[in-house]
């Protein structure tokens, strides 16, 4: 029979792990970062939502696993910050890319936390705030047969515009997103 982790361990590595996500890209890519007068993704959301008001989803993500380039490799959040917290006390849905994470670069994972991100806003019929700060898709993950499937992004883009009002706010590189933006509204 086997025994179980005890309660406190499994907290702990919780702990790690949260700590490890709040890190981003590490020390030395926020100083980088900080060095060229630039803020991160969380330090953004910070000013942009109202005080304890956001609630970050994927906090914990993680690479794909299916590149050979990233293998042991640990990508906080998967370089992008996703959630919802309130603005003027409204709710407002958040995409936020990371670019101490990878260039901010979007990966597998981060993908399906934008998707999720979409749905609920459409769901809901709240706004998004993207925080465009990427050097666009991250080729090892998004390559090949893979990226050919990436076309329903324009088609929820598409659905959501009219209905879901949409902010696209620049912050640095913005490889495909901005086009997106801009062809939606």
């Amino acid at each position: 029979m086997k025994s179980k982790r005890p309660i406190n361990e499994a907290l702990q590595d919780l702990d790690k792990a949260r700590a490890r996500a709040l890190g981003m890209g590490g020390e030395a890519a926020l100083k980088k970062h900080a060095d060229r007068g630039r803020l991160n993704a969380r330090q953004r959301l910070d000013i942009l939502f109202d005080p304890g008001s956001f609630l970050e989803f994927g906090m914990l993500a993680d690479h794909a696993g299916v590149s050979k380039d990233l293998d042991g490799k640990v990508i906080p959040a998967d370089g992008v910050v996703t959630g919802v917290g309130k603005i003027d006390s409204r709710d407002v849905f958040v995409i936020a890319y990371d670019f101490t994470v990878l260039a901010g670069t979007m990966g597998r994972t981060g993908e399906a936390k934008c998707a999720r991100i979409r749905e609920m806003a459409l769901k809901q019929r709240k706004p998004i705030v993207w925080l465009i700060d990427s050097a666009g898709a991250r080729v090892q993950e998004l390559g090949g047969s893979f990226f050919s499937t990436t076309g329903y992004l324009f088609r929820e883009q598409a659905i959501l515009s009219g209905v879901v009002p949409q902010v696209s706010v620049v912050l640095g590189p913005g490889a495909a997103e901005v086009r997106w933006a801009r062809a939606c509204g």
